[in-house]
């Protein structure tokens, strides 16, 4: 851009913000000067979140601004970018993103596919994100609660964390909704989304009360846009009915649901102001600002806005951005447009970042708030200019903006411009029986009494201590493994673990709130690993790269080095037993045990040599499995009380899962691969409780259980009116089963000195020297 074009900018930036600051400062507010944001929301606003739980974006997302895929659902930057670029603050990390991320002024919650009420679908079926707003809000809960304790701790991390003082100074910005009517749209008619539409904007309240109560005070509210104007929602149309698009090709009765919804909307954000005293509330009405665009594209410089950039949409056939695909025996990549300035719409469902940089320039002012006020103000509590002063900034913003949207138009591309052992580090895949923190870190936390032996606090994992992993480390003389979806405080220098629980090695179609069943099957871990494994790289290649940002991350040269430990299907069995019977169970055993062949084999592709391999316990002697059984068939259970039928498929998964370990040793010629039969050491010591120090193995330390009565560990509940708190027991170590499901430390440390000295491997060896492959 050429200097004259600077001074024409600048001089119309300075006019416009003296505008529109300068009424609110004639009352005497200043600027907030925020420290930090918090953001809560869909793809809309998600910085990489989504991108970094399950599979990364991929080119060409991010290529007008970031040049490489940065998260964003985009070509560049996204609205909540320009709010942090206008509040002088830098881009907001993503919570779930723990490689090179810096939450010094902030972190983002939103995740792609976000829904403010909790829905009952995975991500695989139609793209809800299992990070719904209630689980955002957990997130945040966490993540200033640990802050708050490594700050008192005086850890060394805390220079990537905010200030503890600063969580109340902050601003806390939402763009959430549009998900809950897309799938009103799908599953609902029109008078049952209306009828929905009060629970959901309620649950939205709850958020914003809860964040207030933990000492948020300054919100920044997007309302949702015109959905009915996404390309993606057009194109299967044909020959529509008289009335059904509107003048522009919007489907009119999805934006007048949107409108309903948006009405609603803003009446309970006045009543949150009356309800909140000390809060500051902003809505903002970005459905004007997007259908404001929409309606008036050429004059804007754009061109059709129900044209898409990026992908292949002709004839109703469509590859989406980024995607390959064959049409009749042609293939077709999904690329990006010549011109993404010139579109509204990237992919069909997103807008360009051209198109986010104009929206956030008619936002960002006040403009198109209640109160009017611009964002650099919004901590102040409904400040009120003058009707005669309202006016007059309204009347120089509107004559003011388009100059600036077509001068900053002119020239954009110029514009953007050891241990012993000789593992140095180890990278864990399975369930919770490894779970060091993940499933914890993503949803609910952990409570007391969990962690109370050895960590003497709730730690991630499903134990009163340590795992099996945890002993394993230990062996090596590594430190515990940090969870990969675990943000805070966190170091992988010498390893990560991707384990998370209920996780299982097939997808399932089921929900995380439904029956415990993670969104992060075995596949999902690898694609995470392998994306921790890129950007170590990338972080370590880069000329500029802080040296704190790599200092938490292992040497690209220890990939190939270290050990992978496995111990995944026990959940499989579990959902077998629920859903089917055991003849289909058995015929489903051969596809799981390929896709955990297919993990390794694309493990062994990225550099991978030596695999602790850990087959499934005896599932059938989980004490939770028999607890209510009452009266059962002779034969049913076996000598020890345990389930015949389930673990007989146990021990048919196994021998298959052996097989296929055997197998894999004859592919993958460099590899050395130790199957560890952890059922038979598991087996023995139920089998040999008393001989062993333990109780009877059916007993459960955690918990609340008898009589028809379950109460599960840390959870509290009303039973015939007197409240029941699922404690501990007096002494864990006596105790094999911690909570019924999960062993405690005791028998777990006693389950790691039967396998790690090789006794229960093949080949025998222990796992200091899983590293020499098999001759």
């Amino acid at each position: 851009m050429g200097s004259h074009k600077i001074v024409v900018v600048g001089m119309v930036v300075v006019v416009l913000v003296a505008v529109t600051v300068g009424g609110v400062e004639e009352m005497g507010l200043p600027p907030c000067e925020f420290p930090a944001i918090y953001n809560f929301g869909d793809s809309n606003s998600d910085t990489g979140g989504i991108s970094a739980a399950f599979v990364p974006i991929p080119a060409p997302y991010g290529e007008n601004f970031f040049r490489k895929p940065a998260g964003r659902d985009c070509d560049g930057r996204l609205v909540v970018d320009f709010i942090a670029e206008h509040l002088r603050l830098p881009y907001l990390s993503a919570y779930l993103n723990s490689i090179g991320t810096n939450f010094r002024h902030g972190a983002n919650f939103a995740t792609g596919g976000s829904t403010i009420r909790r829905q009952n679908e995975t991500i695989f079926e139609y793209g809800i994100s299992p990070f719904f707003l209630d689980i955002q809000i957990v997130q945040f809960d966490q993540f200033k609660s640990r802050t708050g304790d490594l700050y008192n701790q005086g850890n060394s991390d805390r220079d990537k964390l905010p200030k503890p003082e600063e969580f109340s100074k902050a601003l806390y910005t939402f763009d959430i909704g549009q998900n809950d009517l897309s799938i009103g749209f799908r599953k609902l008619s029109d008078e049952q989304l209306r009828a929905a539409m009060p629970d959901i904007i309620n649950q939205f309240a709850s958020a914003v009360q809860h964040l207030y109560e933990k000492g948020a005070r300054a919100f920044w509210i997007h309302n949702t846009g015109p959905i009915g104007c996404l390309p993606v929602a057009t194109f299967y149309i044909r020959n529509p009915q008289p009335g059904f698009l509107d003048q522009f090709g919007c489907i009119k009765g999805q934006n007048d649901m949107a409108v309903e919804f948006n009405r609603q909307f803003k009446d309970r954000v006045n009543k949150l102001r009356a309800e909140l005293p000390l809060a500051a509330l902003t809505y903002v009405d970005v459905y004007t600002a997007k259908y404001g665009l929409i309606s008036n594209t050429k004059n804007q410089g754009f061109t059709d806005p129900l044209k898409v950039c990026c992908g292949h949409h002709e004839n109703y056939d469509h590859v989406w951005c980024g995607q390959k695909a064959s049409i009749n025996g042609t293939q077709y990549y999904g690329a990006s447009c010549a011109t993404p300035s010139t579109f509204i719409s990237w992919d069909g469902v997103h807008y360009s970042e051209a198109a986010n940089h104009w929206i956030a320039d008619r936002i960002l002012n006040g403009s198109l708030s209640e109160p009017p006020i611009p964002i650099t103000h919004a901590c102040h509590k409904n400040p009120s200019l003058s009707s005669t002063a309202r006016m007059e900034v309204l009347r120089v913003v509107v004559t003011l903006s388009l100059l600036v949207s077509s001068v900053l138009r002119v020239g954009s591309e110029e514009v953007m411009a050891t241990a012993i052992s000789g593992v140095p580090a180890m990278f864990n895949f399975g369930d919770s029986n490894s779970d060091t923190g993940g499933i914890s870190a993503a949803f609910f936390p952990k409570t007391d009494p969990f962690g109370e032996t050895f960590f003497h606090r709730p730690a991630g994992r499903a134990s009163d201590g340590r795992l099996i992993i945890d002993f394993i480390a230990e062996r090596l003389k590594l430190p515990y493994l940090s969870a990969y979806l675990d943000s805070v405080g966190t170091n992988f220098q010498q390893g990560a673990n991707f384990a998370t629980a209920g996780a299982t090695i097939r997808r399932q179609d089921e929900s995380w709130f439904k029956n415990g069943i993670s969104p992060f099957p075995l596949d999902i871990q690898v694609e995470q690993y392998v994306q921790f494994k890129a950007r170590t790289n990338y972080l370590y290649n880069k000329a500029n790269t802080e040296t704190s940002q790599r200092s938490n991350l292992p040497i690209p040269e220890d990939f190939s080095k270290a050990l992978y430990t496995i111990d995944i299907g026990q959940n499989d069995l579990v959902v077998g037993f629920r859903i089917m019977n055991d003849e289909q169970f058995r015929a489903e055993i051969p596809d799981i045990v390929n896709k955990f062949s297919a993990a390794v084999q694309q493990l062994y592709q990225e550099g991978a040599r030596a695999f602790w391999i850990h087959n499934t316990g005896p599932i059938g002697c989980l004490p939770l499995a028999t607890v209510n059984i009452q009266n059962p068939k002779p034969g049913y259970l076996d000598e020890h009380g345990c389930i015949k039928g389930w673990n007989a498929a146990a021990v048919e998964f196994n021998k298959q899962l052996k097989d296929a370990v055997t197998q894999l040793r004859a592919e993958l010629s460099q590899a050395a691969l130790t199957y560890v039969d952890i059922y038979a050491a598991k087996y023995r010591l139920i089998n040999d409780a008393k001989n062993q120090g333990f109780l009877d193995p059916f007993n459960i330390c955690c918990g609340h259980y008898g009589n028809g009565i379950s109460v599960g560990c840390g959870i509290k509940a009303n039973i015939n009116g007197a409240e029941v708190f699922g404690g501990s027991c007096e002494d864990p170590s006596t105790v094999i089963s911690w909570d019924g499901v999960h062993y405690s430390e005791a028998a777990n440390f006693w389950v790691a000195n039967q396998i790690l000295n090789g006794s229960f491997s093949d080949p025998p060896n222990p796992i200091t020297q899983a590293y020499y492959k098999h001759v």
